[in-house]
């Protein structure tokens, strides 16, 4: 069993340390923006991301490795131009739902892929209802929704404030490249 480097005494969360921001990965084609905005979260709390990848039971090795590799890279991504932010991956098998709130216990916050309106397993609508932390919803780069562990929705997130910041050094960036 690992105990998480920000743990305290009976690996309680120290008060010195920030909790984690765990990024809920799912083969729901979110990956992307939920990993995008946990690094956001993560570099605005000063704290650590866990990516933690759920893939279903069953795969083949292959299957597995091919899923690990695509995991990394949407991770890589979104840490690209963030300096020094601390960072784990996991890759668990099962339920994602289950999983993901399994391994967000601690955390100060769960980032997950809303669900679509058609969808028929509903990770983000689980997660809300049942993780210890906060869920943070994404559906698309500025399309994000904070709920407090209590489950109130609430139209704050701190990456409000964050994307026009991204957008000016975005800009910026481009600009030098010219």
């Amino acid at each position: 069993m690992q105990t998480p480097s920000n743990a305290g005494a009976a690996g309680a969360p120290s008060p010195h340390h920030p909790r984690d921001v765990v990024a809920g990965l799912v083969n729901d084609g979110m990956a992307a923006f939920v990993a995008g905005a946990a690094v956001r979260e993560a570099v605005h709390r000063a704290a650590r991301v866990r990516f933690i990848q759920v893939l279903p039971v069953g795969l083949s090795s292959e299957e597995r490795a091919e899923m690990d590799v695509a995991m990394f890279a949407v991770a890589l991504r979104a840490l690209h131009r963030q300096r020094r932010v601390p960072c784990t991956f996991e890759t668990v098998e099962g339920e994602a739902a289950q999983m993901l709130v399994e391994r967000s216990r601690g955390a100060a916050v769960l980032v997950v892929g809303r669900d679509s309106p058609d969808a028929t397993v509903r990770v983000g609508q689980y997660c809300h209802e049942h993780a210890a932390c906060d869920v943070l919803s994404v559906s698309g780069p500025d399309d994000t929704e904070l709920v407090p562990s209590g489950g109130t929705r609430s139209e704050y997130s701190v990456l409000a404030g964050d994307r026009a910041h991204d957008r000016a050094h975005d800009d910026h960036d481009r600009a030098d490249r010219s």
